[in-house]
């Protein structure tokens, strides 16, 4: 287990702390924004990161039970991992089976995922364009299932899943038709989900693709209407996908945004204060900014 910064980070001086668990964290930039937040509203708090292995995690997980740690984020490959070692799981991240945020409330650590909520947070206006829309999720995995959970429940009439294997795009598909009966869609290959493209109000792009300088586009956009929003969760660079949705002029989003609002509710969650988002939308900023110069690639937290 690595140990958090020490007294070069102020963690010495802090009254309260939050980490991040993961592996790896270098590329993390959670505590920028986090950190920003902290020192914005005078308070006495640090965030820093906690870098464990699979077999360390159980042990990491009491780290956060000490007196002044105040919750977590969890980010790969432990969002799954760490739930047999909670008191409590909220509502909606028992059914995702997966949690990014963890808290303390009376004695017990308490997870809960905010991944949905923050992207539909990042969608600005387009929101609420959702109601009685349909679209494509690309990708099955972990984001994908928050990102449908939160699409269903705003509203949408049909949300079609294309992955690379249609058979977990299946089983995305029937948990999200059994949670939310009224809805409709279907599960498709990449091919399919091209040639449902001329149907769909929005697309959003979950895969891992683009994570890596290089990656391709899991599928061509050619076949969108005018006016599809294209959504890539990828927020640290310019990806394939993005590229050929300006190319065809489609409005187009990152998922900065979604980093940012995730981020935000974590810090009600450990707080119980209004997190302050302008401070971390510009620490954010400035932190993929100075990435950019760095040419790394951070993890999704």
């Amino acid at each position: 287990m690595k140990s958090p910064p020490s007294r070069a980070h102020g963690v010495s001086g802090a009254s309260r702390l939050v980490f991040i668990l993961g592996n790896p964290l270098e590329h993390t930039l959670s505590p920028w924004m986090h950190n920003a937040a902290f020192r914005a509203l005078r308070m006495p708090w640090v965030y820093a990161p906690l870098e464990v292995t699979a077999d360390q995690l159980k042990n990491a997980v009491e780290i956060l039970r000490s007196i002044n740690v105040e919750g977590a984020n969890v980010t790969v490959p432990y969002k799954e991992k760490v739930v047999p070692c909670l008191d409590q799981v909220e509502r909606e991240a028992r059914w995702l089976g997966s949690v990014n945020t963890l808290y303390r409330r009376g004695g017990k650590l308490i997870g809960v995922s905010t991944d949905g909520e923050g992207f539909l947070r990042s969608l600005g206006p387009w929101r609420k364009k959702l109601t009685g829309s349909q679209g494509l999720l690309i990708g099955a995995g972990g984001a994908a299932k928050a990102v449908a959970e939160a699409l269903a429940r705003s509203g949408v009439q049909a949300l079609f899943v294309a992955n690379r294997s249609p058979g977990r795009a299946q089983i995305l598909l029937r948990r999200l038709l059994k949670r939310h009966p009224r809805l409709k869609g279907g599960a498709l290959s990449l091919l399919e989900g091209e040639r449902f493209l001329n149907r769909c109000d929005w697309l959003v792009q979950s895969t891992s693709l683009g994570l890596k300088a290089g990656d391709p586009s899991p599928l061509s956009l050619q076949g969108a209407q005018p006016g599809t929003l294209a959504v890539d969760l990828v927020y640290h660079r310019l990806t394939a996908f993005r590229k050929q949705a300006q190319r065809l002029h489609l409005p187009n989003l990152g998922g900065e945004g979604m980093l940012l609002h995730q981020g935000a509710l974590s810090f009600e969650y450990w707080t119980g204060r209004r997190a302050p988002l302008g401070i971390l939308r510009q620490a954010l900023a400035q932190a993929l900014a100075s990435n950019d110069r760095s040419a790394g690639i951070p993890d999704k937290s």
